[in-house]
């Protein structure tokens, strides 16, 4: 009885024991769980936190990997569109350029040329003698003439030649002005006047010409053109008025420029000319004038 008794008062002491204790312990816990749950929000939030940066972080790298992607893809686009034209260009250039010297070693550069146009007197050709002009205000005339260019040497890329050429000018037409007779047994009853007329220029002319071949090395697209120009030359002139019996002849210089195309591989010529002729006047006559035509030249 004593045992259990003793028993007995152990259990209740513990149970008292344990009455007393747990709601410390359970305060103590409670206290534990609440750091703990929030620790583990923190943890959440900071985990929330690197999330979003990562995010962040991953769609600015995709952002500037789309940028470089459009500018490589602009790159790929654009950068060998040029150096393609300029190969072309320069393929196009290197043609050209073979083509004209293929061309030129076949040809020594010479020229027969073929020429006619119009005629611009400075004056009026009013002072022929024994003849009176249809229209004494009237300077505009033709000319067409021909003549040769002889290669002479190379100077830097163009060509220096020698021009031969020969030319007709009629400017006037014109009727007798005199019913003066000749007298004697020889030719009775003739006008010393013919009574229609031409008032008319022939020329012979010899110059240096100056012919640029070398427009090829500025753009392929020039390599057929061929400009010239004429400093100065001698010229001889040999002026008919109306009366065959009456010739005047005088010396003069001319000065001009042009330009041709070639055709048919080199062969042929097209061009334009302007030329002034000037020098020292037959008495009481001006003979300065200035002409402009076409040509056809057959190149050797």
């Amino acid at each position: 009885m004593k045992i259990r008794g003793r028993h007995a008062g152990r259990t209740s002491w513990m149970v008292f024991a344990l009455l007393l204790v747990t709601p410390v312990f359970s305060f103590f816990i409670g206290n534990a769980e609440a750091q703990t749950r929030s620790e583990l929000n923190q943890l959440k939030q900071e985990l929330q936190k690197l999330r979003e940066e990562v995010q962040t972080k991953n769609d600015m790298v995709t952002r500037m990997q789309q940028r470089l992607d459009a500018l490589e893809t602009k790159i790929q686009a654009e950068v060998p569109r040029p150096v393609e034209e300029k190969m072309t260009a320069l393929k196009q250039e290197m043609k050209t350029e073979l083509a004209a010297k293929s061309e030129s070693s076949r040809l020594s550069g010479g020229q027969v040329f073929f020429k006619g146009g119009f005629v611009r007197m400075d004056h009026p050709r009013t002072n022929s003698l024994l003849t009176a002009q249809s229209d004494s205000n009237d300077k505009d005339g033709w000319q067409v003439g021909g003549g040769v260019d002889l290669p002479i040497m190379t100077i830097f890329n163009s060509t220096l030649l020698g021009e031969i050429y020969v030319e007709y000018i009629q400017t006037q037409k014109t009727k007798g002005d005199s019913e003066a007779k000749v007298e004697g047994p020889t030719a009775p009853d003739k006008a010393l006047a013919e009574k229609r007329g031409l008032e008319n220029i022939l020329t012979v002319g010899i110059a240096p010409k100056i012919r640029f071949d070398n427009l090829g090395s500025i753009s392929p697209w020039l390599a057929p053109y061929r400009p010239w120009i004429i400093p100065v030359g001698l010229t001889f002139n040999v002026n008919t008025p109306v009366n065959k019996a009456i010739t005047n002849i005088s010396v003069g210089g001319v000065s001009g420029a042009g330009i041709e195309r070639l055709f048919w591989n080199n062969r042929v010529s097209l061009g334009v000319d302007f030329r002034y002729y000037w020098g020292p006047d037959i008495p009481d006559e001006n003979l300065r004038h200035f002409t402009t035509g076409g040509y056809v030249g057959l190149n050797f």
